[in-house]
């Protein structure tokens, strides 16, 4: 509810008057109730407009505060009680000023995207901090500029462990990666202005090569396999652990090893019991049988030709020496959401 005190206005012809107040909410206010309450807060504290401009402003922060409200009450009803809080109240009211500034729809859904994050975080923590910092860059980048953060944090951060075929990671790169690629800049001025806005900053050495970083992150995609001939002679005897072998992915004529990456190589064979003697010679079948980096960018580029700009701009740009802060991260994070529609646990990266 609103304080109640008398205010006396007053104006030009024409003008709409807008005036600050303080503006207190409680728990167990309605849907109804909370969406006056915040139409109310942007009016009393927003610059004083005139003619179509405070209509067209005051539209706007409707608008967008009930595509909020709409979100939080499907993901969290019950956030609505932090915005007893002073800051919360702050961080919505500069999310209506923003929108009703410019009206670009794709601003205005990735403000809404994080500020229902900064509703959920009700402890005064790092992430709610760099949430609040978010509010406030955001408005400041272009598409192209939250597109490139987006792929950035994708192909340097995270790491998808749903991927178990060569359809997953096709299906991926397509949901993922592609809806960002058409944007992905190269100029040097524009990594410049993403660093004075603290979005990240330029490492000295580059994050190596896509093709590489792959062939590690998702190794069991990229063998060729081996004949069961070959396998024996590495191992010097019958294989006595059928589970660390299936068909190869691209020759099925073949076998390889059935995991995706070192790390869960060696996880499985010491939960198999895998003698020290035989643990380095499958290690051996799995790195004599994946495909050299050219060969895995050959392929990538075979399941999807958009990523031939994903490697041109990688390799002559500052994009593969862009460590992204932890604002950075947040508005990535957000702009991936809102072009994809998946979630990712901010908390992973932000502590």
């Amino acid at each position: 509810m609103i304080n109640d005190k008398n205010l006396k206005q007053e104006g030009g012809d024409k003008s709409t008057n807008l005036q600050g107040q303080n503006v207190n909410i409680y728990n167990g206010i309605s849907y109804s109730d909370a969406k006056e309450i915040f139409n109310d807060l942007f009016k009393t504290n927003f610059l004083e407009l005139k003619y179509e401009a405070a209509d067209i402003a005051q539209a706007r922060a409707e608008e967008i505060t009930a595509k909020f409200l709409d979100k939080l009450n499907t993901k969290s009803p019950d956030s609505i009680a932090q915005f007893k809080e002073p800051a919360m109240q702050d961080a919505l009211f500069k999310t209506q000023k923003e929108f009703a500034k410019s009206g670009d729809q794709d601003l205005g859904d990735l403000l809404v995207d994080i500020l229902v994050d900064r509703a959920q975080t009700k402890t005064r923590n790092m992430l709610q901090l760099v949430l609040d910092e978010s509010l406030k860059i955001a408005p400041s980048l272009t598409i192209e500029q939250l597109d490139t953060l987006s792929l950035n944090f994708l192909l340097m951060r995270t790491k998808s462990t749903s991927i178990v075929d060569l359809d997953g990671l096709s299906k991926m790169i397509q949901r993922d990666i592609e809806p960002f690629i058409n944007n992905m800049l190269s100029e040097d001025n524009q990594y410049n202005y993403l660093e004075f806005h603290r979005c990240g900053l330029t490492r000295t050495g580059s994050y190596g090569n896509l093709e590489v970083n792959w062939s590690k992150m998702y190794k069991g995609l990229f063998s060729k396999g081996l004949s069961k001939d070959e396998i024996d002679k590495i191992l010097g005897e019958e294989n006595k652990y059928p589970s660390l072998l299936i068909e190869c992915l691209h020759d099925s004529s073949l076998l390889q090893i059935s995991v995706m990456d070192d790390n869960i190589l060696e996880e499985v064979m010491r939960e198999l019991n895998v003698t020290d003697e035989l643990k380095p010679k499958y290690q051996q079948i799995f790195n004599q049988s994946t495909m050299s980096a050219e060969e895995v960018k050959l392929f990538l580029l075979k399941i999807n030709p958009s990523l031939k700009q994903v490697f041109e701009i990688w390799s002559s740009s500052r994009f593969n020496k862009l460590e992204l802060s932890s604002v950075g991260i947040a508005i990535a994070h957000a702009n991936y959401r809102r072009r994809t529609g998946n979630t990712l646990d901010l908390k992973i990266w932000i502590n």
